[in-house]
């Protein structure tokens, strides 16, 4: 059983029986109700009104389970609607009008389409107004629980939505009519004789102005508190004012906000070169509109260089981020604000739970020169929504035409539901990236139902991935994760033999100990460097020794954390390999001693001052190749195991940061750094470390 999520921040609604519309407030602004009642929704309540292609999807989604539409209008009632995010493996939203949920609109990932599933509230709504719409099945029992299966005795359609209900007519459940045997129900919720017959708390027809005039001055009081939160970092801090701005809604009211306070940001767009047209286009538009200077930190193509050599991202080989985003901001914000700038930003509490325990103000390791502050850390979608449209904003085109979330278009994190929509928005972009998918289909010898259904977005076994699998019948092919990442992998490795105190691998092609030892000798510093014979060389440290010899790496360590000399060595051995300069290694060096050089057609990674090297190891920890694709694809080969890179040897990020940082202070005599001010995140960032 799944462990419920506890969110730390939440919203609530509440419904105004009276003027019909949903309040942020405790009490109703325009007819003066006290304490109306709240909607029961799921954490963390980020729900907002419906757009108009929310009620198409609605209609289409209703009309697939009814084969009508009659009874629609009863559902959907006199108020606004309501939607708000519920958990489900894909995509779901609780439907809210008049003041009571009428049921769920989700995308079912095998149908690859909408569907909407009734709660007994909207069940009653439709059958007050069309009793025959809905099949209904008499059933005796006191209690039923989810997944049991009721013999029915006539076929029915596979998938039908039926309602469960007493000989006297009362609604006590509902269910779905199986696939595979369509005289059987299978029981997905149980209501009872108990659950109270919910219709609406009021039946009075609001509009989307109701509520916006409801919440004029609650809206001002949020503006008036995100702008003071901007004001006061600007004056604390005496740094530049800079705006993200993602070309998305969040981003938009954080700079309109810091717009609005009086100070003239420069807007930030990191341009990941793999976002939609819309969105770039949206960027330039707010920027001259706004007659603010915009700086771009472009990736370029890297994406589409890095992809044929790493393979697809996904959920849990997320490399796309170090080489599309967090790169070129490193490398722009080293470049222009290397003495500090204070970067609003639109990041909300609500998005996810790691942002939802991110405080307002903080700094990102990989540009730890901006002091990063969301003034709108703790608005809902709707405020966010309210802000935009109380002043007459024009946010990006692609959210009325369904999409959710603005940002790269094939993010691993899509739900299937927004890649079928891009999939019919944008055929140019998909066929493109359809190319890729199909190349790497190929390649690693993967069903066609890895692409349809989405399952290119995780890369080692995962839950989700495999239920789906199974119910497609290629789970084999799907999870066989030795396969797959032993044809990911370039040079390949043709051997692996394991024992208890050493590890032997044998790669494809022959390892230039030339190359390796400018590294080694510089960024990983072995205890003692002995010769062996032509093309061998054998590294010593106190708890391993690591033999080099042509094609050949052996491991023998005496402690359990020295087999990490072996993957410390491959992450070099593939990034020689493999390299497409993105730059990380340079963004992300304290002291500017490594960079990546052209030579033809190659990209050589190297320490360009040896003068200047510390030894931290930053470059190989940042870079997408060591720190991505060798411990999400190589490590679980040399291990035996998908999650290798969870193993307890590994060093992790704060262990780094505090060996660095020891390494620098011992080498330049620089004073640890002192403990972060109150309110402000401890990210135990290596650069924040060097502040004097």
């Amino acid at each position: 059983m799944s462990r419920r999520i506890s969110w730390p921040v939440t919203k609530e609604i509440r419904w105004c029986p009276n003027c019909n519309i949903p309040l942020l407030t405790k009490e109703c602004p325009l007819c003066g109700e006290k304490s109306p009642p709240k909607v029961p929704l799921s954490e963390p309540c980020d729900a907002r009104l419906a757009f108009d292609r929310d009620y198409r999807h609605l209609e289409e989604a209703y009309r697939f389970e009814f084969e009508t539409t009659r009874g629609l209008k009863a559902l959907l009632g006199s108020s606004v609607m309501v939607l708000n995010k519920a958990p489900y493996y894909d995509e779901m939203k609780e439907v809210v009008v008049d003041g009571v949920q009428i049921g769920r609109l989700y995308f079912d990932p095998l149908l690859r389409r909408w569907r909407f599933r009734l709660s007994k509230a909207g069940a009653l709504r439709v059958l007050s107004e069309a009793p025959d719409v809905v099949e209904k099945i008499v059933v005796e029992k006191r209690r039923y629980i989810p997944m049991d299966r009721i013999r029915v005795g006539k076929r029915l359609r596979p998938r039908q939505q039926v309602l469960l209900v007493r000989r006297s007519g009362k609604v006590v459940g509902l269910g779905y009519v199986s696939e595979r045997d369509p005289e059987r129900v299978i029981v997905h919720t149980w209501w009872g004789d108990d659950f109270p017959d919910l219709y609406g708390i009021s039946d009075r027809k609001s509009t989307r102005q109701d509520v916006l005039k409801a919440h004029e001055n609650h809206m001002y009081t949020m503006a008036s508190k995100a702008m003071k939160l901007i004001a006061v970092m600007h004056s604390k801090t005496g740094k530049p004012p800079v705006a993200s701005f993602s070309g998305g809604k969040d981003s938009m009211v954080a700079l309109y906000l810091t717009v609005e306070l009086g100070l003239e940001p420069k807007i930030l767009f990191n341009n990941t070169g793999i976002e939609l047209p819309e969105t770039v286009e949206t960027v330039y538009r707010v920027a001259n509109e706004l007659g603010l200077e915009l700086i771009e930190a472009s990736a370029g193509d890297k994406f589409w260089e890095a992809v044929y050599r790493l393979g697809v991202p996904g959920r849990d080989y997320r490399w796309c981020c170090k080489v599309c985003k967090l790169a070129p901001l490193a490398k722009t914000v080293k470049r222009l604000w290397n003495d500090g700038a204070l970067n609003i930003v639109g990041q909300r509490a609500f998005e996810s739970i790691d942002r939802a325990r991110s405080p307002s103000v903080w700094r990102l390791r990989w540009a730890p020169q901006l002091l990063n502050v969301s003034p709108i850390n703790y608005w809902s979608q709707m405020e966010v929504w309210m802000y935009i449209e109380m002043k007459g904003l024009k946010p990006n085109p692609l959210y009325y035409m369904g999409y959710e979330r603005i940002g790269c278009f094939m993010c691993p994190a899509s739900t299937l539901a927004e890649i079928v929509l891009l999939e019919e928005t944008h055929p140019d972009i998909w066929s493109k990236w359809l190319e890729v998918l199909e190349y790497w289909r190929r390649k690693l010898d993967l069903p066609r139902e890895w692409i349809d259904y989405g399952l290119w977005r995780w890369n080692a076994p995962a839950r989700h991935r495999t239920t789906m699998a199974k119910k497609l019948g290629v789970v084999d092919r799907i999870d066989d994760w030795r396969k797959t990442f032993s044809l990911m992998v370039e040079p390949p490795i043709t051997r692996i033999e394991r024992g208890k105190d050493f590890i032997e691998i044998e790669l494809g092609k022959p390892i230039s100990i030339d190359e390796i030892m400018k590294l080694y000798h510089t960024v990983l510093r072995p205890a003692k460097v002995e010769e062996c014979y032509d093309e061998c060389v054998r590294l010593v440290w106190s708890d391993a020794t690591l033999t080099v010899c042509g094609s050949r790496l052996r491991v023998e360590f005496s402690e359990p954390r020295g087999v990490e000399r072996l993957i410390d060595l491959l992450k070099i051995v593939y990034r020689l390999f493999n390299c497409f300069g993105c730059g990380a290694c340079e963004a992300n060096c304290p002291v500017d001693a490594f960079g990546v050089r052209k030579v033809g057609d190659r990209y050589v990674p190297g320490v360009v001052d040896p003068s200047k090297c510390i030894g931290c190891r930053m470059c190989l920890h940042n870079c997408p190749i060591s720190d991505v694709f060798v411990e999400h694809v190589v490590a679980p080969l040399v291990f035996d195991d998908p999650e290798a890179w969870r193993r307890p040897t590994r060093e992790h990020h704060l262990e780094l940061m505090k060996r660095a940082r020891d390494i620098y202070v011992k080498l330049r005599g620089v004073p640890p750094k002192s403990e972060a001010p109150r309110g402000y995140a401890d990210t135990s960032d290596f650069f924040s470390m060097l502040e004097q």
